[in-house]
């Protein structure tokens, strides 16, 4: 039997299923980083950009991104899918999917022309996940400086 998956807009409550979700993909808790931004995204970014899934009404994935108009020279207004996140037990059955379906109709809906994310080399489930939603490798360079090399141990 398949569960709806039901997606709306992330609210502060949904705090505590977030941390939860990370740190059972993760093994990290990080629930100072997700209060911060949960309110950066309440306070300066458009609703429908973050999103969260719900299923028997409890929270069990979620997708945060942005959207801006002429962003590192590209024409128009583009959005980004920076963070998606899937409680273990809900992978597989089309969670993250909805989620980044309804981000796509959404951003299509407030006339975003285009949607980036990036993903790890590493990560080629990722890779292979948003190939099959349509997105293509672009043409932008991912261009980085590691800052500081000598990390204390």
């Amino acid at each position: 039997m398949t569960k709806s998956i039901y997606i709306r807009n992330l609210r502060e409550q949904d705090l505590p299923a977030i941390v939860d979700v990370e740190d059972r993909t993760l093994g990290v808790s990080r629930p100072d980083y997700w209060k911060k931004r949960i309110e950066l995204s309440e306070s300066i970014r458009p609703h429908w950009t973050s999103l969260v899934a719900e299923v028997d009404n409890r929270v069990v994935g979620f997708v945060f991104g942005r959207a801006g108009e002429f962003e590192f020279g590209l024409p128009g207004t583009v959005a980004w899918i920076e963070i998606i996140g899937v409680h273990p037990a809900y992978r597989h059955l089309g969670v993250a999917g909805k989620l980044i379906e309804d981000f796509i109709s959404s951003a299509d809906d407030h006339g975003v022309e285009t949607i980036f994310t990036l993903v790890a080399k590493s990560n080629p489930d990722m890779e292979q996940f948003f190939t099959k939603l349509g997105f293509t490798k672009g043409e932008m360079l991912h261009f980085q400086k590691e800052v500081r090399t000598d990390f204390p141990s």
